[in-house]
């Protein structure tokens, strides 16, 4: 439960907005059926719009964080640079065991 008390510290209330919208969206799907089929006749219907989202929310996965060295340096200066380092907390409070 620590990383998921660390996401919530980490990102702002839009974020958090976002992702219970989408909770509560994914739950109304999940529980109606007439939500499922609706879902389920608009992706039947439009299946281009499916691979659309998969691979855009793959791009974004992708380079929203840097995966080399240099970018994770230079994130971290980023970081520093602007007066909001975290406490030795919060690093600990934020790394997943």
């Amino acid at each position: 439960m620590n990383w998921l008390s660390a996401w919530f510290k980490a990102h702002n209330w839009s974020t958090h907005s976002i992702a219970a919208f989408l909770a509560v969206a994914a739950g109304i799907i999940v529980a109606n059926p007439q939500a499922k089929a609706l879902v389920m006749q608009f992706f039947k219907s439009n299946p281009d719009l499916g691979t659309a989202i998969v691979t855009l929310a793959g791009i974004y996965v992708t380079y929203k964080t840097s995966h080399s060295p240099a970018g994770m340096v230079a994130a971290s200066k980023a970081i520093m640079a602007n007066g909001n380092a975290p406490t030795a907390a919060q690093v600990d409070a934020a790394t997943t065991k």
